[in-house]
């Protein structure tokens, strides 16, 4: 059997290929040699955002995971209040990005296109 590990604590940050791509994002699915999916843990510090994005054109869908911290996902303006442990799927149709709260914001994305 094989595998691949990887400790975000040592990816470096940068922008990747997603829409969204963010200067605090670390690549985990590329680091660790996914395909299928795109899995990102993106470090907010206080008060950043992600960029505002939707999936109309490549009808993928995202999901986030909170790790740390708190702050908001925007989703066509509606401000949803987010914190450890909580998890929220966006439809390919809404806009949406997430905000940092006062203590920063550590979460993780999943994004991938339904199979056909």
């Amino acid at each position: 059997m094989t595998h691949y590990s990887v400790d975000a604590a040592d990816l470096g940050v940068g922008r990747g290929p997603h829409p969204a791509a963010s200067p605090f994002e670390k690549r985990v699915g590329e680091a660790l040699g996914l395909t299928a999916f795109g899995l990102y843990q993106i470090e907010l510090p206080a008060g950043e955002e992600t960029v505002p994005h939707d999936h109309v054109d490549d009808h993928a869908e995202d999901a986030y995971a909170v790790l740390r911290g708190h702050g908001w996902v925007v989703v066509d303006g509606e401000e949803i209040p987010v914190g450890p442990g909580q998890y929220v799927a966006v439809t390919v149709d809404s806009s949406r990005f997430l905000r940092a709260g006062p203590d920063g914001l550590v979460f993780i994305a999943v994004c991938a296109a339904p199979s056909s």
